[in-house]
């Protein structure tokens, strides 16, 4: 085997020692192989490999590790002549399963488990490693607590509530401990920590002027911004100054660029320390820009003046966003600000304190720990003042300190570390891949040891490994092409100097022309692309799919997606060469080499769909985050809905779904006939006028799909609090036929796989501990926070797969072809729109609500958090750009889709600057990757030409050999006839045709009558098995009749309607409806005792008594005329019934077969198959005589002479069904069926 050759960086970093070593490791610079060299040479020079402590970034790692120092051990045990050097080797050897090599995790809880006296705990504990158990056991411990602190009626705490949360619920409140427990934990001392929080709004003595914020924060802020603002203009001063101008046309231009130059330069002179808040808010609203002078241009100067004026644009735009942000009050505002936010800050510490310690104690109690207690367990461990044994064992034990990934440590590892170590540290890293902030991973760990070690004058090392041995040389010059035109320590926390350029180092590459592409696909040419369709928008924390309102695929995302799957197919089909470097020799490309990047797992199911459809094998590494797919997001919004109805949202955007199907106007309409409340009540508002049926078409059409809704949520809602919750979402997908519909969108299969798997999960959760509905939106709301869920991975099952992944998944990886698609798509900055911001130096950096006015103010610390954190999350994408360009070994592909060509002519043009970086305000504002690709590469001679650009590059980038192209595609390039028919229809037509079948005369008349065939029972099809005796009861009109009356299957639907969340008499609408009125009445009648005659005083204390329980509102009880009540009871039917009470019952429920023959006359009569009736009948009572009195209640108003006549007719139906019901019920007939009617205190007796 030939020697490895080792670069002289290399070298230094196997074989350094004496001092802390920290080594700048770029992408590809074979750090592994280097640590494990660097194993081996200290093992070879008898250093015993458990005298090292080695910690990686995962299990994963720390296996390879092992691996890895494994064969390099059994090499040099082969190569071994001398036995005692043999022997020490075989020692390490048999000792490496049990060396500290592992993740920091890992050690952490082997200090724990051993040393668990010094941490005071129990030594039998379990790893809380289930991600939901710990978020369950969480939210358990907050709602405790919660609920103690609302009794306690603290208006402090109330006030801390109401400014983090908003109208519909606290969960601002939840969201904001729970990230100040997560974010106070990754510190050392969170306690400490937490007790600073508020430590940038303090004033001493009120000065707002001496505050430690304000001198060291504020004012340095202010200072870098004026100057600049200062730079800006002097250069934008100099770009016009360098325009050839012989006729001297800028003239008027130039004097007015050099004065605003000259203002702003000695503004940036001030010494801030000198004037007062006010003093310089006045200063600087002074400074105005007054109207440029017009001048007759040719094209190139226009260029250049453009590029100018750009410049003092970008000054005028940034000068008034500091105003606005930073001086928009006085001073004595500030301060009144400060103090109020200081006050809540406290709180909220308070706050979390008592949260942190309860949760503490009850882990204890359960006997559990996670992740963080190990690491704060090992760290009070180390930090024993009585017994430092254990600490200085470990320091005598291990010889260094090895830490791989070393940009992706927290405070509290570092913490840790630095305790254990004694100038014995050896970090290998690389800050431009750190793209773990999600996880509270802080580069600045990493940043501050880079600066420091690489002074002249610090006795610490860095070393930097630049040279890049996966890529061939375009990859490597389409990183520093790129990242030297946009990544500095301004924007992007590091120069992308030459010590951070990639140095191409695998010159065992033969010689390609593998240029980057750029394929950008526009919708304009596409039919069904409407620039009025937006994604539609729904309250889901995370990334939704790309959906049009209609539910159709966004076409931007489709064309990428199609473009991409084209393109791989191309390449295999073409047999594209690719350089095997363990054969040395050129080979076709396998599918198993291509890569599919992406910053999301957003369009991943319409990615795997497209290549299924083309035939390629493919591997998703993790799957879209389950509860994040369409088709889940309207079940959860519909779930939650059926737990309660009143949220606006969720209601609208079940509505606007396919379950229902509304289209924007018809959800117009409904708010603007009811335009107060909440939407729900504009529902049933609109549900419950039956004039509505009487109306245009469009109302009629609206009506009908309302009043089907408002039944299945109602009986939904009836079904969740029965049952259980598989078999509420099953019923779900029986009745709107959601599931069937899904199957039609694209990646039908998968998503019907989803739904499947929520009625699965629901099942399985409802086994745990924790059951119902609401407990489990809120167990499904835990696991979108996480963007997680409770799938996992699915295995790979061949090597010879497309790979799809996130660029998150993908570090530590290469392959030969790598696409890096949807790069167009827009970052998700949501975090800087909350009503605060975390910070190691802020604390709390909040907004501060005036309770009073009603008004949200952000403080200055709150600003210039905000600032602070957008420069950080811009810094971050910048370093996953990175990570995803130098994943390829020899091709590039950049996808992004856009709606139209003028989109990235408009963001190309941002190219025309002569300086080597791209201009501050092009960077730091990037919405997406391609912000920052499009105008670096629109730099390059041929891109620019082909913009037609008047750029004029530093020479520096002219010597970096990348080489690019940018192609556009469209509609029209990538759906062709071939997507657009699955099959051949020619070819197919010509194979029918040219068949030879012969068909006798049976076969043709076979084949006519299954054409023309026609289920037999087509009618049973349109109605349900399950009917209200609301919905039938006009069947029972006439009980003498065989067909008991004319009605189709379409016209019974299941109809008991009633209000969502109370019973309808008790909504708290004002207006009284005589149905209120009549259910309150009911309501009465069934709670009246019978042992003794109503009166007046009787009803009105039980009335009292049912407005104290909260079952009538106190306006519906004033419409109640109890002497009504009285009359009853003092009519021949009433005095019946109290002589008669022992044997009568009220409010009856019942249910009751009938086939569905003999109910609906389009059935055929010998059809048998059952339909369930239900109702519940107001009473009945058996006499001394053994006759049965069957009476119902009317409240109706009687209208006209032939009132009474019309209320017969109304009721006989349901009475007769009544009688039918009952006489199945005591086997007797029954002898007398009355109506009583309230209103004229009168029993009518029915036939």
């Amino acid at each position: 085997m030939a020697e490895i050759k080792f670069t002289p960086g290399q070298l230094q970093a196997i074989n350094d020692e004496g001092k802390n070593i920290l080594v700048a490791a770029s992408a590809g610079s074979g750090k592994t192989r280097v640590l494990v060299e660097r194993v081996i040479r200290k093992i070879k020079e008898k250093t015993a490999v458990d005298e090292m402590l080695i910690l990686t970034f995962t299990e994963a790692a720390a296996r390879e590790m092992k691996e890895r120092i494994q064969g390099a051990l059994r090499q040099a045990i082969n190569a071994e002549s001398e036995p005692e050097t043999k022997r020490f080797y075989l020692q390490q050897l048999t000792k490496l399963n049990v060396a500290d090599i592992s993740t920091i995790d890992a050690f952490c809880l082997r200090m724990v488990q051993k040393y668990y006296y010094l941490a005071q705990i129990d030594p039998d504990f379990r790893l809380l490693t289930d991600e939901t158990e710990r978020a369950l056991l969480r939210e358990s411990v907050w709602e405790d607590l919660r609920e103690e602190l609302y009794g306690k009626l603290d208006p402090l705490f109330e006030q801390l509530t109401l400014n983090f949360s908003n109208d519909r619920s606290d969960d601002g409140l939840t969201e904001l401990v729970m990230e100040l427990f997560d974010f106070a934990n990754v510190n050392p001392d969170p306690k400490a920590w937490l007790e600073n929080l508020a430590k940038n709004y303090h004033l001493e003595a009120g000065n707002l002027e001496q505050s430690e914020f304000y001198r060291t924060e504020f004012l340095p802020y202010i200072n870098e911004q004026l100057q600049k603002f200062a730079d800006y203009m002097e250069q934008a001063t100099l770009n016009l100054e360098g325009i050839a101008d012989p006729e001297d046309k800028l003239a008027k231009l130039k004097a007015l660029y050099r004065t605003e130059a000259k203002e702003l330069c000695q503004l940036a002179k001030l010494d801030l320390t000198k004037i007062s808040y006010n003093e310089l808010k006045v200063t600087l609203e002074a400074v105005k820009f007054k109207r440029a002078p017009a001048a007759r241009l040719d094209d190139e100067q226009k260029v250049l003046k453009n590029q100018a004026q750009a410049l003092r644009d970008e000054t005028k735009k940034q000068l008034n966003e500091l105003l606005v942000n930073y001086f928009n009050a006085q001073e004595s505002e500030v301060i009144e600000l400060f103090k109020q936010a200081e006050i809540l800050a406290k709180k909220a510490a308070e706050v979390v304190l008592r949260f942190m310690r309860r949760y503490q104690a009850e882990k204890k109690r359960r006997h559990v720990l996670e992740f963080s207690d190990l690491e704060h367990l090992t760290l009070k461990i180390l930090r024993q003042q009585e017994d430092t044994s254990v600490k200085e064992l470990l320091q005598a034990r291990y010889q260094e300190i090895m830490v791989d990934e070393y940009q992706d440590t927290n405070q509290l590892q570092e913490a840790i570390l630095t305790t254990l170590a004694q100038d014995n540290m050896f970090m290998v890293g690389d800050v431009k891949q750190s793209i773990y902030a999600f996880r509270l991973a802080d580069p600045t760990l990493f940043l501050g040891k880079y600066h420091k070690f690489g002074r002249s004058d610090d006795p610490n090392e860095r070393i930097i490994l630049a040279e890049n041995f996966r890529s061939a040389e375009n990859i490597t010059a389409t990183t520093n092409f790129i990242f030297s035109q946009i990544m500095d320590q301004k924007i992007g926390e590091m120069d992308y100097d030459k010590n951070a350029q990639l140095v191409y180092g695998a010159k065992d590459y033969p010689k390609m022309s593998l240029v980057t592409e750029i394929l950008l696909y526009t919708s304009e040419a596409d039919p069904l692309n409407d620039p009025a369709k937006k994604p539609l928008k729904m309250r889901w924390d995370q990334e939704p799919e790309a959906m049009g309102p209609d539910f159709e695929i966004n076409s931007n995302q489709e064309g990428q997606i199609a473009l991409v799957a084209k393109k791989i197919k191309e390449l295999y089909d073409q047999k594209f060469a690719i350089y095997d470097r363990g054969s040395g020799q050129m080979r076709p490309i396998t599918y198993g080499d291509i890569a599919i990047l992406s910053e999301t797992r957003t369009n991943h199911l319409l990615l795997s769909e497209e290549l299924k459809r083309l035939g390629i094998p493919f591997y998703v590494q993790k799957s879209q985050n389950y509860f994040q797919t369409t088709e889940l997001r309207i079940m959860l919004a519909l779930l939650a809905l059926i737990d309660n109805p009143y949220q606006d949202i969720e209601l609208a955007a079940v509505l606007r779904s396919p379950i229902v199907g509304l289209k924007e106007n018809e959800l117009a309409y409904l708010r603007i006939n009811d335009k107060s409340g909440d939407y729900f009540h504009a529902l049933e508002k609109f549900y419950q006028d039956p004039s509505n049926q009487r109306k245009e078409p469009f109302v009629q059409a609206l009506y009908a799909k309302i009043t089907r809704f408002m039944e299945q949520l109602q009986g939904f809602r009836d079904l969740a609090h029965q049952n259980e919750l598989a078999t509420l979402i099953l019923a779900i997908y029986e009745q709107t036929g959601f599931l069937d519909y899904v199957g039609g969108m694209p990646g039908g299969a998968q998503r019907q796989a989803n739904l499947h798997a929520l009625y699965e999960r629901a099942a399985m959760y409802e086994q745990s501990s924790f059951k119902g509905l609401f407990q489990f939106i809120g167990f499904i709301k835990k696991m979108q926070e996480k963007q997680d869920d409770l799938s996992e991975a699915v295995l790979k099952t061949s090597d010879d797969t497309v790979n799809i992944m996130t660029i998150h998944g993908s570090k530590g990886l290469e392959f030969p072809v790598v696409f890096l698609i949807d790069a167009a798509k827009k970052f998700n900055m949501r975090s800087l729109d909350k009503k605060y911001i975390l910070s190691e130096k802020a604390g709390l950096a909040m907004n501060y609500l005036d309770q009073e006015r009603r008004i949200e103010h952000e403080t200055l610390v709150k600003n210039l958090a905000k600032q602070t954190a957008r420069n950080k999350s811009a810094a971050e994408k910048m370093r996953l750009l990175y990570v995803a360009l130098t994943r390829a070994k020899e091709k590039l592909f950049i996808v992004a889709g856009y709606d139209s060509r003028e989109q990235v002519e408009k963001l190309v043009n941002k190219a025309q600057t002569s300086e080597l970086l791209l201009p501050d305000d092009v960077r730091a504002n990037a919405k997406n990757f391609m912000d920052w690709i499009l105008p670096a590469v629109a730099r390059r001679k041929n891109i620019a030409q082909a913009f037609e650009l008047l750029v004029n590059p530093p020479a520096t980038l002219d010597e970096i050999p990348a080489e690019f192209e940018v192609n556009f595609a469209n509609y029209n390039d990538i759906f062709d006839e071939q997507r657009l028919a699955q099959v051949d229809l020619t070819k197919w037509f010509d194979e029918q045709t040219t068949a030879q079948v012969k068909l006798t005369p049976e076969m043709v008349t076979k084949i006519d009558q299954i054409l023309a065939g026609k289920y037999q029972h087509e009618a049973a099809t349109r109605t349900a098995a399950y009917q209200a005796v609301s919905d039938i009861k006009r069947l029972f009109d006439d009980p003498d009749l065989e067909k008991m009356a004319k009605i189709t299957p379409e016209t019974t639907a299941n109809r008991e309607v009633g209000d969502f969340r109370k019973p309808r008499f008790m909504t708290e609408e004002v207006r009284v409806t005589p149905a209120a009125i009549g259910t309150a009445v009911h309501l009465l009648f069934q709670e009246l005792d019978l042992t003794q005659t109503p009166t007046v005083t009787l009803i009105d204390d039980l009335l009292q008594r049912l407005i104290a329980d909260d079952l009538i509102t106190p306006e519906v009880a004033k419409q109640i005329d109890v002497t009504k009540l009285v009359a009853f009871y003092a009519s021949p039917l009433g005095k019946d019934l109290l002589k008669n009470h022992t044997r009568a019952k009220r409010e009856v429920a019942f249910s009751m077969v009938l086939p569905a023959g003999k109910v609906f006359d389009d059935l055929d009569d010998t059809l048998n198959d059952p339909i369930l009736v239900h109702g519940i009948m107001d009473g009945y009572f058996i006499t001394e005589n053994d006759e049965v009195i069957l009476f119902d209640y009317k409240t109706d108003h009687i209208y006209g002479e032939d009132g009474i006549e019309k209320i017969k007719q109304r009721y006989q139906g349901q009475l007769n069904l009544y009688q039918t019901a009952l006489e199945q019920i005591l086997n007797k007939p029954v002898t007398h069926k009355y109506l009583y009617l309230v209103e004229l205190d009168q029993a009518i007796e029915l036939p």
